[in-house]
């Protein structure tokens, strides 16, 4: 039976049958829809049947009655999923019933075709089916249930609904691409003939039509319904009664559709086989986002493990311990803005009592920058190791990651400190680094290195010379290095910490062990990040002090 599901308004989500040769809707508590709201008249409109059609006209109302949002002045035909809008209140006319049209042209004299169109909506899904179908849905629906696997849940789903509709020669389950919704993917395709699968089309027409209205459909002849654009897969495959039901999600928007075909114009599926098969695709539905849900969780899982291991790989790479030197102290502090990042730090003993303290910044962050990292980590213990010149231990560097640095896109920050403890002598390179800082109690930070001494970034040019810069390490001095995680960090309003904020960390340290340094300001950026959801960067600090 022809009825009206409310969309909108009083009674929202019911579906109300159109019974009598008319149906009044108002605000008066006799009207067959009532609309409790001043804005509607008593009986504003009215739906009347005629000649097994429907029509509906406005009553004189005030405020208008609208069918697809065009104010009708007369008496309006309905057809199926026409909306219906009075104020605010919105309902469908839904076609429940079997209409019979009588075809002329028919291979055997006179045939009937049947269509029909069901909205998501309808309580009518499982009503007055057979024992024995019924008996099969539960089966389905059981079978459903028990895997979260897609592989063997789909061609589970085809083989249940060959038993259920014994008529059906052939079954599509398709879902729209989430990048581009007009493209359609088979996911399953089955032929109760296993040589035809390869071949096997759907009529897309039929298909987006069924997404588009995420209704389901029902004909019974499809080369002679109207509703359906001819196509070539309906011609080609004989494609004869057909279903097509969507799969929806817990928000109700399709995602994807089941369709059942037969071949055999004397096999044909009726409303009743309709009705059953939206009550499978329900199920189906359901455990469809389960297994998709499922499988998210796993890979969210396998990243994060892979994240997990990946992080244990990187710290590897990074000193386990300071180091200890006779008159020196050491601090150091690395803490990725994701599970694994691209700075690096390290302390690299060298030959005659030497030491290199060596701090990087692969641009980016996460992955890509991770092991990037991990080959800086060993190119510069080889380069330093080898070549007892600073400036020129940088230029080798910068050749050896040349060659995947310009492939990539990728380059590399690093400053270089080599510490020779029985002259106090620290010698300086930077590639395009930020200078380190020279701590001295009582005076303010001081960057050792100008833009001038600053040289290229590694990575960009091969070849390029480094020049090395050295500086005299009074007892209570200290180095700082840092990577701009530290004074690029900014505040909720965006503010960075710049080197202001540096100083004004430390302004009141005295004389303290280089970690101190480095813990004081950690403190102190963290506190000026408080409030943001993420690091804004990677950050690393490495110092090293001289005590005596």
């Amino acid at each position: 039976m022809p009825a009206l599901q409310i969309l909108k308004g009083n009674g929202e989500g019911t579906v109300v049958p159109l019974e009598g040769e008319r149906f009044v809707l108002g605000r008066n508590p006799d009207c067959g829809i009532v609309i409790p709201v001043t804005s509607v008249s008593r009986e504003h409109a009215q739906i009347l049947r005629i000649q097994g059609r429907f029509y509906i006209e406005d009553k004189q109302s005030r405020n208008g009655t609208y069918v697809n949002n065009q104010a009708i002045n007369s008496r309006t035909l309905l057809k199926n999923n026409d909306r219906i809008r009075i104020c605010d209140f919105l309902a469908a006319f839904v076609e429940t019933t079997l209409a019979l049209a009588e075809n002329d042209e028919a291979e055997e004299g006179t045939t009937s075709t049947v269509e029909a169109t069901l909205s998501q909506g309808s309580n009518l899904l499982l009503e007055q089916q057979p024992a024995e179908k019924l008996r099969g849905f539960l089966e389905i629906s059981a079978n459903l249930s028990r895997t979260l696997e897609l592989g063997q849940l789909l061609p589970r789903i085809a083989d249940n609904l060959f038993q259920l509709f014994r008529q059906a020669d052939r079954f599509f389950l398709i879902q729209s691409e989430e990048s581009d919704p007009s493209r359609l993917m088979p996911r399953v395709v089955k032929t109760r003939r296993p040589h035809e699968e390869s071949n096997a089309r759907f009529s897309k027409s039929i298909v987006r039509r069924c997404l588009e209205t995420a209704q389901a459909f029902l004909s019974d002849d499809a080369t002679k319904d109207d509703r359906v654009q001819l196509s070539q897969s309906v011609v080609d495959f004989r494609i004869r009664s057909v279903m097509c039901v969507p799969l929806c999600n817990a928000e109700g928007k399709a995602f994807g559709v089941i369709q059942l075909d037969t071949q055999d114009r004397s096999k044909k599926f009726t409303q009743d086989d309709l009705k059953l098969l939206w009550g499978v695709a329900n199920q189906a539905a359901i455990a469809l986002e389960n297994a998709r849900m499922h499988e998210e969780t796993i890979l969210q899982e396998k990243l994060k493990r892979d994240l997990e291991l990946a992080q244990q790989v990187q710290m590897s790479f990074l000193p386990r311990a300071l180091p200890e030197l006779a008159g020196y102290e050491f601090g150091a502090f690395y803490q990725p803005a994701q599970e694994v990042g691209g700075d690096y730090y390290g302390f690299i003993p060298l030959p005659e009592g030497k030491l290199a303290v060596v701090v990087g910044d692969v641009a980016g962050k996460g992955v890509a920058a991770s092991l990037l990292m991990a080959k800086l980590s060993s190119d510069t213990r080889f380069s330093v190791l080898t070549e007892p010149d600073p400036g020129k231990a940088v230029m080798r560097l910068n050749d050896l990651l040349y060659e995947f640095t310009s492939q990539a896109d990728k380059f590399v920050s690093l400053v270089l400190a080599v510490l020779d403890p029985s002259k106090h002598v620290v010698t300086l390179v930077s590639a395009g680094h930020a200078s380190p800082l020279l701590y001295r109690p009582g005076q303010p930070l001081k960057e050792l290195l100008d833009r001038r001494q600053i040289g290229v970034l590694l990575g960009i040019m091969e070849g390029y010379p480094f020049d090395a810069y050295s500086v005299s390490l009074a007892p209570g001095d200290s180095l700082l290095l840092y990577t701009d995680g530290l004074n690029e960090a900014i505040d909720v309003k965006g503010n960075q910490f710049r080197l202001e904020g540096m100083q004004q960390a430390l302004h009141t340290a005295g004389i303290v062990t280089p970690q101190a340094l480095v813990d004081r300001l950690v403190a102190a950026v963290q506190r000026h990040s408080a409030g943001r959801a993420t690091a804004f960067d990677d950050l690393t600090l490495a110092a090293l002090g001289r005590n005596r």
